[in-house]
């Protein structure tokens, strides 16, 4: 009775270690399975440029340098060159005509910005030339310089050719005295044009006393 219940005890804790060791084989098996699937997953992910791009971590792009705002332009005001000063075309007072060659008019000095007192000087420079007195009376470029300058220039001073009548006289009587026309207007400009022998003020004397036809050669020759 006691063989017995040892035999059966002994079969009991056999087959109890024969299952152990089937378990544990089978463990083993599974775990050597895992491994090989795995090592296969990897041999076919390896060489899949599609699965690697998936698998591997995405990095977040690296954030571009902060731009700064562009400081702001600062204009400089330039203030604009001063304006060249406008040049009279009247020369001088007294200006050198010496160097000017002969044969001038009185339009060419004129021009050239001299004054009266310089178109004088040039006129007597070279001998009083009548192509400046066109009418002869004695007061050159009377036509082309202004009439207060002229006239600025003669008061006073003795003109070639003229009879110094008295002051205060009219242009009738001049015309009585027998007096040209020139010689009229030499008188008005000697004694500092007056009003009396210019009653329109217009810069032409004696204009209604003399012919029409002999005040316009004289004035516009």
């Amino acid at each position: 009775m006691n063989g017995e219940l040892y035999s059966h005890t002994s079969w009991h804790r056999h087959n109890d270690r024969g299952n152990a060791t089937l378990a544990a084989l089978g463990g083993v098996a599974v775990g050597i399975i895992l491994v090989l699937l795995a090592w296969l997953v990897v041999l076919m992910t390896k060489d899949d440029p599609s699965r690697t791009a998936a698998t591997q971590p995405t990095t977040p792009a690296a954030a571009a340098p902060a731009t700064s705002a562009p400081a702001p332009t600062v204009t400089k005001t330039v203030a604009p060159p001063p304006a060249a000063k406008k040049t009279s075309n009247s020369a001088p007072a007294v200006s050198d005509v010496r160097s000017l060659p002969a044969g001038l008019f009185c339009r060419d000095l004129n021009a050239k910005g001299y004054s009266y007192v310089a178109a004088v000087d040039y006129w007597r420079l070279h001998g009083q030339p009548d192509r400046m007195d066109a009418d002869l009376n004695g007061i050159p470029c009377e036509t082309v310089y202004s009439r207060s300058a002229v006239a600025a220039y003669w008061n006073g001073r003795e003109i070639s050719g003229v009879t110094f009548w008295s002051a205060g006289l009219y242009c009738r009587d001049l015309v009585a005295r027998g007096a040209s026309y020139g010689e009229a207007v030499r008188y008005w400009w000697y004694y500092g044009m007056p009003d009396r022998m210019d009653a329109d003020k217009n810069g032409i004397p004696c204009e209604t006393v003399y012919p029409a036809a002999t005040v316009n050669a004289f004035w516009y020759p």
